[in-house]
């Protein structure tokens, strides 16, 4: 059997790399990792190529601001691919935009961090959807993953960081509703609190964990529980109760005993949506400068 073939964007760092590593790695598949950071792209190559893995990186120095780049890529991957099993939209920059700025309210942050969450993040993950969508259509299989979080859900750090990541939510939703018909499938994945180059929640889930994840959505799930994950939020930790995978220390993260809790807080009405729901505090939910120190790596990396 042919090895599958995946895109993973924002593969340079974070999310991204660990899924790209996961899938090229542990699963042996050919993955097209996107970025602009070209050098640490070549770095994951390598780490892939020197492993006894029969997965292959193929590093794409990528600026998904720029469409007409974006289209460049999607034409260059079809001259040389006839398939495409696996999209994974991880490409972000809303962290390191709202690292600076932790504790104020929306209107004494600069517009460009609501626009980092939603350019890089939302935006992009449309604009590649849409793009490979048709040769997934034609191929009448295929899988989108969208890399979203619990802040889709209710109020987390920032404005901005939460319309983007319940734009995600709503993404794959609407997405599915128009793939269902082709045998495209459109799922959103929430990794819990995690461990990167740029955060550091305490005992957090690593990128790899997330990997996992992927994985076993794309090589463990069959037609039946696809289906029912279409167009749906997923739980990285409930994933790995599902198909009994665990993170890089052999360790369940934290996040699987609170994934009841946030399941029940998914299920229920948004607070836009119910009349009795009470507003957060914002300094309760990430949004003081305390929280800042949850972004160390942040100052080494541009929006």
């Amino acid at each position: 059997m042919s090895r599958k073939v995946c895109v993973v964007t924002g593969a340079s760092r974070g999310m991204g790399r660990g899924i790209a590593l996961v899938l090229a790695k542990e699963a042996g598949c050919h993955v097209y990792a996107t970025a602009r950071d070209k050098e640490a792209l070549n770095t994951l190559a390598e780490e892939v190529s020197q492993s006894d893995s029969d997965g292959q990186i193929v590093p794409c120095e990528l600026d998904q601001n720029d469409d007409q780049a974006v289209r460049n890529f999607v034409q260059s991957f079809q001259t040389k691919e006839n398939r495409i099993d696996l999209l994974v939209n991880s490409a972000y920059a809303g962290l390191v935009a709202i690292a600076p700025h932790c504790g104020k309210p929306f209107w004494e942050r600069p517009i460009s961090v609501f626009d980092a969450s939603l350019m890089i993040g939302l935006r992009s993950s449309y604009v590649m959807s849409s793009l490979f969508a048709p040769m997934m259509v034609k191929q009448k299989s295929g899988l989108m993953i969208q890399v979203s979080s619990f802040g889709g859900v209710q109020y987390l750090f920032d404005v901005g960081y939460g319309v983007g990541k319940a734009g995600l939510d709503r993404l794959s939703a609407d997405m599915a509703a128009e793939l269902k018909p082709h045998g495209v499938y459109a799922i959103t994945l929430h990794p819990g609190a995690a461990v990167t180059e740029v955060t550091a929640f305490p005992d957090g889930e690593t990128p790899i964990f997330s990997g996992r994840a992927v994985t076993a959505l794309l090589n463990k799930a069959n037609k039946d529980h696809l289906e029912k994950l279409n167009g749906k939020v997923v739980q990285a930790a409930e994933l790995a109760v599902d198909y009994d995978f665990v993170d890089i220390d052999g360790k369940m993260p934290i996040g699987v005993e609170i994934t009841k809790t946030w399941r029940d807080a998914m299920s229920s009405p948004l607070i836009q949506y119910s009349f009795e729901a009470d507003l957060p505090d914002p300094s309760k939910s990430l949004n003081h400068p305390d929280v800042s120190a949850f972004f160390p790596g942040a100052r080494n990396y541009k929006v």
